[in-house]
């Protein structure tokens, strides 16, 4: 069950108590202070917890999916282990690692960034300003790339959004609802500045 589906029951749970105790009449002054200050910060976490959630999700929810089964980043496919023979050739197996405090990410020999999961399987490719500046998505758009030349490429169902990372930018994304992954290209003045390509529940 996810953090929300939890902090939704506990809710409903805290507002049944408080029925039962109002049927029963078993109420004073201090009980029903009490339960309105844990209401109310239960409804604070769920909002929290709610926009954190669907501030990247809510964006794609209703998107028409593209499919994305032939995506790859020079090679890179989503959920290829790091361990697997063809990575290990490509890239060795002292891969540059990245601190981060969700994920472990790594930075391959030709700039690109990953992020992998407990069972070391790519979760996230970014293509960014540290990159090979040859490196490409499998339908050619790269950094430099227009908004028009994105949506040549991959289509008209796409979702757009705004980063705080950075907020000048416009995020173009399309999502793969059948495989949960996405590819966002992150555009400055109409030219790609960085490319993501993740899953679905990454933030």
């Amino acid at each position: 069950m996810s953090t929300i589906g939890i902090m939704v029951s506990i809710f409903l749970l805290v507002v049944t108590v408080l029925i039962v105790e109002f049927i029963k009449k078993k109420f004073t002054i201090k009980k029903v202070f009490e339960i309105i200050i844990i209401i109310l910060l239960l409804i604070s976490c769920i909002i929290f917890g709610a926009y954190k959630y669907f501030q990247r999700s809510s964006s794609f929810m209703f998107t028409k999916t593209t499919t994305l089964s032939q995506e790859n980043i020079d090679g890179v496919q989503m959920y290829e282990n790091i361990d697997s023979e063809e990575f290990v050739q490509k890239y060795g197996t002292k891969i540059e690692r990245i601190d981060n405090a969700l994920f472990d990410y790594y930075k391959l020999s030709d700039g690109l960034e990953i992020a992998t999961n407990k069972q070391r399987q790519i979760i996230r490719v970014i293509i960014n300003s540290g990159t090979n500046s040859d490196i490409k998505t499998s339908k050619g758009i790269g950094l430099g790339s227009s908004v028009d030349d994105v949506i040549n490429a991959y289509g008209t169902n796409y979702y757009k959004r705004t980063e705080e990372q950075m907020p000048s930018s416009l995020v173009i994304g399309y999502v793969d609802h059948e495989r949960k992954v996405t590819i966002e290209f992150w555009n400055v003045e109409n030219k790609v500045v960085e490319i993501r390509y993740d899953i679905t529940s990454m933030e």
